[in-house]
Formats: structure tokens, sequence, C-alpha cells
């Protein structure tokens, strides 16, 4: 699954991260990304589904968040 959250820093710029989270239901996705993030006051969208079998292709476990940075290879 993958989610986005988008926030306004101080400086009034609009910033996009991009998460990968190992979790089935997107209730529960949101939560562990806004957990992880330090980002309770974020808007976070789901902009995607992985299937199980590719994250378990990339490494990750049940519950685990992980931070994509812009161009950076997500497959294991």
């Amino acid at each position: 699954m993958r989610l986005f959250t988008k926030y306004v820093s101080a400086e009034g710029r609009s910033i996009e991260q991009w998460f990968l989270v190992a979790i089935g239901e997107d209730d529960k996705a949101t939560d562990a990304v806004a957990k992880s993030a330090n980002a309770a006051d974020a808007v976070f969208e789901v902009v995607g589904h992985i299937p199980a079998a590719t994250l378990a292709n990339w490494g990750m476990t049940e519950g685990e968040v992980r931070l994509v940075l812009p161009g950076e290879p997500i497959s294991g």
C-alpha cells in the first residue's frame, strides 16, 4: 500500500512525502504513518495498493512503514 502526506511547512511551502506501508487495512495504515511520521495534523491519502507478495519481495514485513524518497528505487 502506498500513502502520501502533504503538509505546509513553516515557510508556507507544500511538502509531499511518500510512504510504503505493509498493512492491509487503509485506516490502520493511515494511523501507522501518522505515528511514524509524527504528523498527526497532516492529511494522508491512499494512492494505490501493492500486493502483499510484492512487499515481501521488497523485504517488508507486516506493519512496517517506510519513507520513500523521490527517485529512490523501492524494489528489494
